[in-house]
């Protein structure tokens, strides 16, 4: 039986975070769910705090894993990089293991290859606030990887079909790479929420990677 962890998520109201909170509290882990603005359909069991990363440290402290599901747009538009290092400070105050909600497009083509967003141009039709996202993600885990306080960190890339506008079906699979991108036999990257969030979960419970960078789809 795995151990109740103590998991407080950042963001756990939106499409990623929402999805992480169901399925901590389902696998009966004490959920602490943080964000602007209470649900208005919450999840039973869970430990909601409206505030900010900034104002978070009571919901931080005793956590044994700090979850970051924060979208960089709207409101935070421009601020992700900055809240994530005030995190990644708090979580390691609090000796807790962080793990953030990456971007696809921070992954690479193949191995040794360098990360798409750094070699390839977003097509034309990609608005522009999706190009500002891709990149103050990769400031995220450039700053993740030029950490040397030692944090236990993992920065989670999902595929490039995830979000609430295609959320997916529960397949109740998933694959897991390092930095780079997979891919399924028709050349489509892909995953629902529950699934991304399962594959979240599972990495916690019996963690297999520290201090880096992995990618999940089907």
């Amino acid at each position: 039986m795995t151990k109740q962890k103590k998991i407080t998520v950042i963001g756990g109201t939106g499409y990623a975070g929402s999805a992480i909170v169901r399925e901590a509290v389902k696998r009966g882990h004490a959920v602490t769910a943080v964000s602007r603005s209470l649900p208005t359909d919450p999840v039973q069991g869970v430990n909601y705090v409206a505030a900010s990363v900034a104002d978070a440290g009571s919901a931080i402290a005793g956590a044994d894993v700090v979850i970051g599901a924060l979208s960089p747009r709207g409101p935070n538009a421009g601020t992700l990089a900055a809240a994530y290092k005030d995190l990644a400070r708090q979580a390691g105050a609090a000796g807790a293991r962080l793990v953030l909600v990456g971007g696809f497009s921070c992954l690479r083509r193949t191995a040794g290859a360098p990360r798409m967003l750094e070699a390839e141009a977003f097509p034309g039709d990609v608005p522009a606030e999706v190009v500002a996202e891709a990149n103050e993600n990769l400031v995220v885990l450039n700053n993740l990887l030029a950490d040397t306080s030692g944090l236990d960190w993992l920065f989670v890339s999902p595929a490039l079909e995830f979000s609430a506008w295609q959320p997916g079906e529960d397949l109740g699979r998933y694959r897991v790479g390092d930095e780079v991108a997979l891919f399924d036999e028709n050349g489509r990257s892909a995953i629902s929420g529950v699934d991304y969030a399962r594959a979240m979960l599972d990495e916690i419970e019996t963690p297999t990677r520290h201090r880096a960078q992995i990618g999940v789809a089907y």
